[in-house]
């Protein structure tokens, strides 16, 4: 059985604010609703004839409604919740027809069992990852010249423009090693907006050189690092053998969600922690033209005990779900966890893989601040560490706060803290964009 949700957990699966706004004007247009603890069901009136028929699958969650809407999930599905987080869905013990039909149609598919296979490897699959090695390594040959260029020459006579960025960025693409084109996408960023710029790029000039050595010495290196080289070149992981990876199991928490999109590619990211291991996780999806992700996550704030399986790596964090084994639940508390617990847990990370730059951070207890154009958050002895991030997050996070100690769940960069979710009162709310929050009215 599924306890309802809170509304910042229907909140985090809205496709946008206005989804969530006019699903709550449809709290009078409900009918025939009910719910037997692993689903919702209802018939909503709308300006037509005949009411929408709503549907959602608590176990996914998954949603299914007979309007024309492309959002997903819909303002009926969203609404259909929303009374359900206020109390106002009777249970019942068998769904009507048009429920019952969707919902035997999914328990179908789900009875499927998926057996990972291993990658079979075929001649012509072997000559083409041949090559393609081939070709990244000419390319990291020829990035390691230009870093040299760049280094020689000194950054102040060195052309530093985002067109000059750009070209050598194109070149690893052809070169088959897109993780590094991004990486020198990023840099012309770093120039224009930080005062600091001169030290944070020699930084990155320095993680690009490694990582040419790294690749050049490939076979010499411990496999878990050989598989953090290659993802961080750009070499492609598939599905399947992720799958093929040992699950790990544990509960869930959903302690951060948010979606973005770049000339029509939306990304999903999903930061989870194990509640009986600690383990950190990510899960990212991908989806073109609109945000209807293939995988179903639960909503922030959710408990889900299920398998999750590793990208292989040195420090491995990004992870596929696998199965479910319980209905997910809210959770309304959190293990503490300080600055210590926080700096060291990046300072293994990094030891075992010096590319990563960031690393899912929980601090219980602490206090934002604003202080002479700076912002930071201090614990109860007077420590503190920095904070970055868009304006409007750090004064969201700072007024959730009202000057009191919470638990800000967030990425630690190695030089600040960019916040991602607060957690107060036993309910986890969103700051950042691509999850809609409710906590201004929960107060």
């Amino acid at each position: 059985m599924t306890s309802p949700w809170s509304e910042g957990q229907v909140a985090s699966v809205a496709p946008d604010a206005g989804s969530l706004a006019a699903a709550a004007k449809l709290s009078g247009a409900w009918s025939q609703t009910g719910g037997n603890g692993d689903a919702l069901w209802g018939l909503c009136q709308g300006s037509g004839k005949s009411p929408y028929r709503s549907v959602v699958d608590l176990t996914g969650p998954a949603y299914h409604c007979s309007c024309p809407s492309r959002k997903f999930p819909c303002k009926h599905a969203l609404g259909l919740l929303l009374i359900w987080s206020q109390g106002r869905v009777p249970e019942q013990s068998e769904p009507p027809e048009f429920a019952n039909d969707w919902l035997s149609r999914r328990a179908g598919r789900a009875t499927a069992v998926r057996t990972p296979t291993a990658p079979v490897t075929t001649a012509s699959g072997a000559k083409s990852a041949e090559r393609r090695a081939e070709r990244v390594a000419a390319g990291l040959d020829e990035l390691d010249l230009w870093l040299t260029d760049q280094i020689r020459g000194g950054l102040g006579a060195a052309d530093i423009s985002a067109s000059a960025f750009d070209a050598i960025a194109a070149r690893m693409v052809d070169a088959q090693a897109p993780g590094i084109a991004s990486t020198l996408r990023r840099l012309p960023i770093v120039v224009a907006t930080r005062a600091d710029w001169p030290d944070r790029l020699l930084r990155e000039y320095a993680r690009l050189h490694l990582l040419v050595v790294a690749h050049r010495r490939l076979s010499e290196l411990p496999e878990p690092l050989q598989a953090s080289v290659r993802s961080h070149v750009g070499y492609p992981v598939a599905t399947d053998s992720v799958r093929g990876e040992p699950g790990v199991r544990d509960r869930w928490m959903v302690l951060g969600m948010q979606t973005t999109e770049e000339k029509r590619l939306f990304t999903r990211k999903v930061w989870l922690l194990g509640r009986d291991h600690g383990r950190r996780a990510i899960l990212l999806d991908f989806a073109h033209g609109s945000a209807h992700f293939s995988t179903v996550i639960p909503p922030l704030g959710s408990l889900v005990d299920a398998t999750l399986h590793f990208y292989p790596g040195a420090a491995p964090l990004r992870a596929q779900f696998g199965d479910t084994h319980e209905t997910p639940e809210p959770f309304t508390t959190v293990a503490p966890s300080d600055m210590d617990t926080a700096l060291d847990d990046f300072a293994a990370a990094v030891g075992a893989d010096p590319w990563i730059r960031s690393w899912p951070a929980l601090l219980t207890g602490v206090t934002p601040a604003y202080d002479d154009g700076s912002w930071f958050v201090a614990d109860g002895q007077g420590r503190a560490l920095p904070l970055s991030g868009e304006d409007p997050v750090l004064w969201r996070l700072l007024g959730m706060s009202g000057g009191s100690p919470v638990t800000v769940f967030g990425e630690w960069t190695s030089d600040s803290l960019v916040p991602v979710s607060v957690f107060d009162r036993g309910d986890v709310y969103p700051l950042v964009s691509g999850t809609p929050s409710t906590a201004g009215s929960r107060r």
